[in-house]
């Protein structure tokens, strides 16, 4: 885990030294880590700070990312911590793929629910994958690329959810039936993420 010193972390962010302990005074930043008299800040606060510049530069002020921040950290969505109420207008509109809905990696991601065909033609429904196709200037290499990560994976992300269902079986009680399909999927999701980060870091 890279940690940084306060220099350290006003010179890689670009925020001056003066200006990320007023952040942490109000409520915009995370404390850092203590250990004695030294703090040490890690990539969240680098994210934290690039996040804060970048409302700053779009008008918000600090008052305004404080209550944002505030909302995100008690797990309220973007429209929940904007204070407005989400509807049908916000939500991310099926995209077209430009690509053969005969193809065997369209039945592939047709299989695992990743896409829909629908009068013939391919869409993206998947928040998450809107926003990846709508940037993507080839779609069949895209297409080909996450057909291949399904089949590669599939037998693995099979018995990730068994042990997953049999962890859970084992805890006797301790977890609340009310609550448990998300604290699983938050749980398993966080840690799948930080293996995968560590593979593809390993990769390059």
């Amino acid at each position: 885990m890279v940690e940084y010193r306060l220099e350290d972390l006003a010179r890689i962010s670009g925020v001056s030294a003066r200006n990320i302990r007023a952040y942490r005074e109000r409520g915009l930043l995370d404390s850092p880590r203590r250990v004695g008299r030294s703090a040490y800040y890690g990539e969240r606060h680098l994210d934290q700070l690039t996040a804060i510049s970048q409302l700053l530069a779009r008008g918000f002020n600090s008052a305004h990312i404080a209550e944002f921040f505030a909302a995100l950290r008690g797990g309220k969505d973007l429209s929940g911590a904007l204070g407005i109420q989400a509807s049908g207008w916000c939500r991310p509109t099926a995209l077209p793929l430009n690509v053969d809905p005969a193809g065997d990696d369209i039945r592939t991601l047709v299989e695992f629910g990743l896409v829909h065909i629908v009068d013939g033609s391919i869409e993206v429904t998947d928040p998450a994958l809107v926003a990846l196709v709508g940037g993507a200037e080839d779609h069949r290499r895209l297409v080909r690329g996450m057909a291949h990560l399904c089949r590669a994976t599939s037998a693995e992300v099979d018995h990730l959810a068994e042990s997953a269902a049999a962890a859970v079986a084992e805890c006797e009680g301790g977890l609340s039936d009310a609550g448990l399909p998300e604290l699983v999927r938050v749980v398993v999701s966080a840690r799948v993420e930080r293996a995968l980060r560590a593979g593809l870091s390993a990769a390059e």
